[in-house]
């Protein structure tokens, strides 16, 4: 047990290192750089220097402590508000942007689905109505249509934000093909999945929030980059990893979602005691769906 308590010690002391305290040092580095250097001298490396200088110079010890202990505080402190504000950001993800002007950007994802699937529809036409020897060069340019079609979005647009919308799109397709609600079936499924599935979930999950800590970061270089012009740039640069991520993590978590439901959701039938002799169809989703509700089930 004591060997036990150790390693989970180190283990959190390293995660802590690791995802706090590193990056926190970081921004307060930024931080007091742009309060020192400003705009007017962004790009002085003499002040920076003699900023470095002043931080390094001869103090008793009593100093020397409380500036490492003011530098560990001011870390934790920007750590603990990244976190914070990336439970925010994952908030604004899956916004369902029904009011303006938050759904003006739904209004224009959606003009930007419905023009791609124009395209792709066109495409199609093209590769029904031509002989079999151009078929070859009319299929290609389907695909990347359908494709083009798809970046967007795989339903038509319903969300303001890419994310939410894939969220959206997984529950809608998962209902469509098996009468299932998502919201209320899948803590059910995901008891049902097997150790290996749960850990790739926890996988995905984990990197989605990671993703959103990334973003959260690039929020608070941002704030410095109102005194500091090169923190502007780190923020931009970790914003748009950020949502990369994010998106990434976004489809993979879909996709095991989708999944789940196509291999585990008959285990779930067997488990809730509704009849399932073959394939899981959607009147069985449906009855399941009731069933979890509890407040419609006819039984």
């Amino acid at each position: 047990m004591t060997g036990f308590l150790e390693q989970l010690s180190v283990k959190i002391v390293d995660r802590w290192l690791a995802n706090l305290l590193v990056p926190g040092l970081l921004w307060l580095c930024c931080a007091v750089l742009a309060v020192r250097l400003g705009w007017a001298h962004a790009l002085d490396l003499g002040a920076a220097e003699s900023l470095v200088r002043e931080l390094a110079g001869p103090r008793s010890a009593g100093q020397a402590l409380l500036l490492v202990a003011g530098a560990l505080f001011g870390s934790a402190v920007a750590a603990l508000t990244a976190v914070g504000l990336a439970t925010a950001v994952r908030r604004v993800w899956s916004w369902p942007g029904k009011r303006v002007p938050v759904n003006w950007l739904r209004q224009w994802r959606a003009r930007r689905w419905n023009a791609a699937d124009r395209k792709a529809v066109r495409h199609r036409i093209d590769v029904l109505n031509s002989v079999e020897d151009s078929a070859t060069t009319a299929g290609p340019e389907y695909r990347d249509a359908m494709a083009r079609r798809d970046s967007i979005g795989l339903e038509p647009p319903e969300r303001p934000t890419w994310i939410a919308d894939r969220w959206f799109a997984a529950g809608l397709r998962i209902h469509r093909a098996y009468g299932l609600d998502l919201t209320v079936v899948w803590p059910r499924l995901w008891l049902v999945a097997p150790e290996s599935a749960r850990n790739d979930f926890a996988v995905a999950q984990t990197a989605y929030q990671k993703s959103s800590v990334t973003v959260a970061w690039a929020i608070l270089y941002g704030l410095a980059g109102l005194f500091w012009g090169p923190a502007l740039l780190i923020a931009l640069c970790l914003a748009a990893i950020g949502v990369l991520r994010a998106r990434q993590a976004t489809a993979n978590l879909c996709e095991l979602v989708e999944s789940a439901c196509d291999l585990y959701g008959p285990a779930l039938a067997e488990q809730l005691k509704v009849p399932c002799p073959d394939r899981l169809t959607t009147r069985i989703g449906e009855e399941i769906s009731a069933q979890l509700r509890k407040k419609d089930f006819p039984g």
